[in-house]
């Protein structure tokens, strides 16, 4: 056993700091939600509706964070784009509205769809003014009278201000195909032939299309991809980039892009590894769809664009919500939130090339040792660990479990109340249950059981669990599958529960840390 010599100390530390976690719920009531549903580390905006993320992108020192957004409440409608700021993707500053809706003088209204952004260092567009590299947003305007979506393209606005302002062109659309559903493009810069290269889909059709430009305003279709992988649901928020083979010098291109879920009538985020010549991508043969992630509040997942050399990440953030009941959590003062930024990574396995998932590094800069353990072996019985609460912790160890033994972690526990994480030896299956984690009520649909089977799983299973006020995030066997889950407890006491049924299963290198940030 290796439990740290302060940890009384720490825990102590943990109780006089829940003013962040659990102090200013259990003031107005063990039941009052108004604060507690507000995550810590996971973006949200400081009030309303968002969203798809849009427009990710690396420049002049700062990622740079779009939202689809509501200025004016917490249901969807009026889309336009937020915009906020960060030095490390947590500590983010939320700037003034960067493209609001446009209002027509036919009563029609232009919305700002998903989109993109990227630094055009070259000055392609002309858009750059006195040496100023403009940053230029690429975005679906759409088009609705009275709430009937009239039609879809592709706009330009541009700032040459480090993005504090921004400025429509004068001439969108840039891209108009006369379609109702024709939206989300994800452009950047594909140097080996100096151009911008875009990724949009005819969403209705679960297609892909690619096109290319030298400017950033006429637009040439070069290939389109499509018709295989889930095309339960309709097809958007495309994204294509390369990725190298961890562990070799090999270059493939990732293709994403937001369709159906494992559980039919859900949502997901699938993709496609392959190649990409420039004009057409061509997909590798695996056993597709393969996803992101089997949870049901993971959606939209895009890329950032830009980030330096040096870094080398690729780095994805997704939406935490699910259009089944998005409308309807119950959440006050804001609705919506984003997932914990991930670095992707490319790996080969046993069943050929999958990405894998973990958050992003700078996590660990917000984080407070709270508890550890070499090993916990429990046969048939749980072990609450009453020195150890919180609602905002990222908790990581190792699994091993007899064949017939069900094993895993309660969070969120208080008394009957909790979300459970869990591993079934005989089915090779990971499991998060959020049938008991609180309010389920708003919504049909949200009681749930996500489950995904772990294909040529070892002995040993590794598991990460970032919980933060109302989000659960499963990274499992190092990233290689993710379960992201919205819950809506009722009570704060933020409990911890281990447990082994059906067996004996052994808890091995438990580490549990507070992360110690206050809301943006």
């Amino acid at each position: 056993m290796r439990q740290f010599f302060y940890l009384l100390v720490v825990t102590n530390g943990l109780f006089l700091a829940s003013c962040n976690n659990n102090m200013a719920d259990k003031k107005a009531g063990s039941e009052d939600t108004t604060f507690s549903y507000r995550p810590l580390y996971h973006f949200t905006t400081d009030s309303n509706w968002i969203n798809d993320p849009n427009g990710l992108v690396y420049a002049n020192g700062q990622y740079h964070l779009f939202a689809q957004y509501n200025p004016y409440g917490d249901k969807w409608g009026h889309m336009s784009w937020a915009h906020a700021v960060s030095k490390d993707l947590f500590e983010w500053n939320q700037w003034p509205l960067a493209i609001p809706e446009i209002k027509n003088n036919d009563s029609t209204t232009i919305m700002i769809f998903s989109g993109s952004a990227v630094v055009d260092s070259f000055n392609t567009s002309g858009f750059g003014k006195d040496g100023q590299i403009p940053l230029v947003a690429i975005y679906t305007s759409h088009v609705d009278k009275n709430g009937k979506g009239l039609a879809q393209h592709e706009s330009l606005a541009y700032s040459v201000d480090e993005g504090k302002t921004w400025q429509q062109y004068a001439n969108n659309p840039v891209l108009d195909i006369h379609l109702t559903d024709f939206r989300d493009p994800k452009v950047f810069w594909y140097a080996p032939e100096k151009k911008w290269i875009m990724a949009v889909v005819r969403s209705l059709e679960y297609k892909v299309q690619f096109y290319a430009s030298a400017d950033l305003k006429k637009w040439n279709l070069l290939s389109e991809f499509g018709g295989v992988g889930n095309v339960d649901k309709i097809w958007e928020c495309p994204d294509l980039f390369p990725i190298t083979v961890e562990g070799s010098n090999e270059q493939k291109w990732v293709l994403s892009l937001s369709a159906g879920h494992p559980q039919k009538g859900f949502i997901a985020v699938q993709y496609f590894t392959g190649n990409f010549d420039g004009k057409k991508f061509t997909a590798d043969k695996l056993d597709y769809p393969l996803y992101i992630d089997y949870g049901k509040d993971f959606y939209a997942g895009v890329t950032y664009n830009n980030i330096p050399a040096s870094d080398g990440r690729r780095i994805m953030i997704g939406w935490a919500n699910c259009w089944n009941y998005a409308n309807d959590i119950p959440t006050k003062g804001f609705r919506g939130a984003y997932s914990v930024p991930r670095s992707l990574t490319l790996k080969q396995t046993a069943e050929g090339l999958r990405l894998f998932q973990l958050p992003a590094a700078e996590l660990n800069n917000y984080e407070q040792d709270l508890y550890s353990e070499t090993s916990v072996e429990l046969n048939n019985t749980s072990k609450s660990l009453d020195s150890v609460k919180g609602t905002a912790l990222d908790i990581s160890f190792e699994l091993k479990a007899d064949a017939g033994a069900t094993a895993g972690i309660n969070v969120f526990k208080s008394g009957d109340e909790e979300t459970t994480i869990a591993y079934t030896a005989a089915t090779k299956t990971i499991s998060l249950d959020r049938t008991k984690s609180g309010d389920t009520s708003f919504h049909k649909d949200f009681s749930s059981v996500e489950t995904v089977h772990l294909n040529n799983a070892d002995e040993k299973i590794k598991l990460r669990i970032l919980i933060d006020k109302s989000m659960v995030e499963v990274f499992v066997n190092d990233g290689l599958y993710a379960i992201t889950d919205l819950v809506f407890p009722k009570h704060s006491d933020g409990g911890i529960e281990l447990f082994a049924k059906n067996g004996t299963a052994v808890f091995m290198n438990l580490d549990i840390k507070n992360v110690a940030k206050t809301i943006h």
